[in-house]
């Protein structure tokens, strides 16, 4: 029997169990003879190795039935994502391609009789700017055999506490994390696919749909034909598109790059640059800008001004023609100690911004609480004329926003405290989150699952952390103090290393070297531009996610928090050190919570930026009523032993046991109850001054 795409509570609760067992339960048990085909939604990673899992017979899979069509839903501007997973058995599966059928509105119920007539006028071969878009991508491989960690304390990380560790037996072996367009696909990573025995190997496709389509089930196939066995599957895919368009960036992550290292490792420098920040911005993601001269500015104007984001410049993601919202005057305290002199450098460039750049950011000094920049550059710029347009920022977590002398404090988004957030900004202060650790958010880690930075979405979405810094994107050169050197990061996936002993997977490297030169240039796509990753889609999705949460809230505001609550039953503040994560890490989980919020949208809905805010200001406000702190708190709390003086637990330590919650969900006229159950997962901190 078909499964009706619109989610009720009985089936998040499901999604939620299931999730709770791991995917490799049953590996091995049903190892196929003959190939396989299955789909995966975009929140699961499926290693090289991982043959006969439960997801293959559509155990827990929220999107694959043997025999039943794929089911999506999707808003308009929105981007839709899953996995064709192709499994060998006895046999080498040689020459395999996955093609899809351009996905038309389908005849009947759901489609609009105009639509109809614009599909049957079009042209043969034609493509219609409302037409949904398919980019498909082969997931590379990557071999992982130590875990990130601490020399000293192995179980931890930058990425996790001990308690929060993602479990070895689903994170050692061969994970896929970058993606190369099949029509890039080099010979070490090839398309048509070559699938050895008892192997996986996927591809990964982006379903685009645009603002204009029309909206209604659209179908279409998915074929999956080898050169050594034909054939091996066809799938129906049904995409429902609902009349409501998701907005633009609906919460705020900023990612950080050094152009000279990217140029260095790729090439034609200015055009790497401009197609670095259309990727991201295709992502939902700011590229955060680190300028230092009007120079520097002219060379980013496009980026910045937004009109790198146009057709006219080749665009043609989402968020058309919008501008980043914040920019840095010298990142990681690029201008040095404030001096007169340095004060005349930073106005010019501060003068030759975009007016539409909301934060103009000085950033004076990267995690040294004591250091003297923060509180000298903000008495330098008290005195500029531009003092209402710049803002003195600097990163430290381990005192009170109100004992900072500065306009601006990042902190590690898992040290994030409400109570102080709350009094900061009560006085007037701007505080922004950045990195992140489970249990309390997610992590960059590729050795854990895609499901943390996808929370990281909701997570926004629901709690006051104002903008999300993400403290680089191409860390392919691991150049701390106590760094390694360069990496091929399509062979290597440790690539940061400190004197502290920390090692980590992937961190600081959502994008991947479309071209490399050099002694890597062996591992070359040659492809002059950057690559995404499979946690880069993640967090695409969390922050669509926050899209849904705000037009879900504004018509149904209890059932949404209901389920927000469900799928993140605690995270930052509402954690400890000492347990798990509370969200699922599958995907059905939030599949499922994603397919119950689109439930309660109404036709014809859209929200402005303001609109967005203020929907997720009352979230936020409701989060505190509906979920308690892990510890008491309240007005006028006093600063935590960090910021007192006296011994602090550590910033690995403080996660706890996440219970079960129950939330109520109101459906329509009636109140359906929602129960939900223990989810397991984990949390850790910033990088540190010295280890950049």
């Amino acid at each position: 029997m078909p499964r009706p795409f619109t989610l009720f509570p009985a089936a998040l609760l499901s999604a939620l169990a299931q999730s709770a067992m791991p995917a490799s339960a049953a590996a091995g048990e049903a190892q196929p003879e003959r190939a396989l085909v299955w789909v995966a939604d975009d929140g699961t990673r499926v290693r090289r190795e991982d043959v006969g899992l439960p997801l293959s017979r559509g155990e827990g899979n929220a999107l694959f039935r043997p025999g039943e069509p794929l089911r999506l839903g999707a808003l308009r501007a929105e981007v839709v994502a899953f996995q064709v997973i192709v499994e060998a058995g006895a046999e080498p599966v040689r020459g395999v391609t996955v093609e899809l059928s351009g996905l038309a509105p389908a005849a009947g119920v759901g489609a609009p009789p105009e639509a109809l007539a614009a599909a049957q006028q079009q042209a043969p071969g034609a493509a219609p700017a409302d037409a949904i878009s398919i980019a498909r991508f082969v997931e590379h491989y990557v071999e992982i055999r130590q875990r990130s960690r601490n020399d000293q304390r192995p179980l931890e990380s930058l990425g996790w506490s001990p308690a929060a560790r993602p479990p070895d037996d689903r994170h050692l072996g061969f994970l896929p994390d970058a993606l190369i367009p099949v029509e890039l696909a080099p010979p070490w990573a090839p398309y048509p696919l070559e699938v050895g025995s008892r192997e996986t190997r996927a591809i990964w496709v982006d379903l685009h749909v645009p603002e204009g389509a029309a909206p209604g089930l659209h179908e279409g196939k998915v074929v999956v034909r080898s050169a050594s066995h034909g054939e091996l599957a066809s799938l129906d895919l049904r995409l429902d598109v609902a009349p409501a368009t998701l907005p633009y960036g609906p919460v705020d992550f900023i990612a950080f790059y050094e152009i000279d290292r990217v140029a260095e490792r790729i090439g034609d420098g200015p055009a790497v640059e401009q197609q670095l920040w259309q990727l991201l911005h295709e992502h939902h993601v700011d590229g955060f800008a680190s300028v230092r001269s009007p120079a520097e500015v002219e060379r980013l104007r496009p980026a910045i001004d937004g009109s790198l984001y146009t057709k006219e410049r080749g665009y043609s993601g989402p968020g058309q023609g919008v501008p980043p919202a914040a920019v840095a005057l010298g990142a990681y305290g690029g201008f040095g100690d404030p001096k007169e002199e340095t004060l005349r450098r930073v106005e010019a460039v501060a003068d030759s911004l975009p007016p539409a750049v909301d934060d103009v950011m000085l950033y004076a000094v990267d995690e040294q609480c004591e250091s003297p920049r923060g509180p000298g550059w903000r008495r330098l710029v008290r005195g500029s004329r531009l003092s209402s347009r710049i803002l003195v920022g600097h990163s430290c977590g381990e005192v009170h926003p109100l004992q900072q002398d500065v306009d601006l404090v990042l902190t590690p988004a898992n040290r994030f405290d409400s109570a102080w957030a709350r009094a900061a900004r009560e006085a007037g202060k701007r505080l922004w989150v950045y990195n992140g650790a489970l249990p309390r958010t997610g992590t960059f880690m590729i050795d854990a699952p895609l499901t943390g930075l996808m929370a990281d979405g909701w997570i926004a979405a629901t709690h006051e952390v104002g903008r999300w810094f993400l403290w680089e994107t191409a860390f392919w050169h691991d150049g701390n103090r106590g760094g390694k050197g360069p990496v091929d990061p399509f062979t290597v996936a440790e690539n940061f290393h400190n004197r502290d002993g920390d090692a980590c997977l992937g961190d600081g490297m959502l994008l991947y070297p479309g071209t490399q030169r050099g002694r890597f240039a062996s591992r070359s796509v040659g492809f002059a531009g950057v690559l995404p990753s499979m946690r880069l889609k993640s967090l695409r999705r969390g922050i669509q996610d926050a899209g849904y949460i705000a037009l879900a809230r504004s018509a149904s505001p209890g059932a949404a928090d209901a389920i927000v609550k469900a799928v993140i039953p605690a995270a930052l503040d509402e954690a400890l050190d000492t347990s798990p994560a509370a969200w699922s890490s599958e995907g059905a989980a939030f599949f499922e919570g994603r397919a119950a919020l689109r439930a309660l949208i109404p036709a014809g809905a859209s929200l402005d930026a303001a609109g967005v805010r203020r929907a997720l200001s009352e979230a936020a406000a409701a989060r505190r009523a509906l979920v308690p702190l892990a510890r008491p708190k309240g007005a006028g709390d006093e600063p935590p032993a960090e910021a007192s003086g006296q011994a602090a637990p550590g910033p690995l330590r403080r996660w706890g046991a996440t219970g079960l919650l129950l939330a109520v969900l109101g459906l329509g006229a009636a109140a359906l109850a929602l129960a939900v159950a223990l989810h397991r997962r984990r949390r850790r901190p910033g990088r540190g001054a010295d280890r950049r």
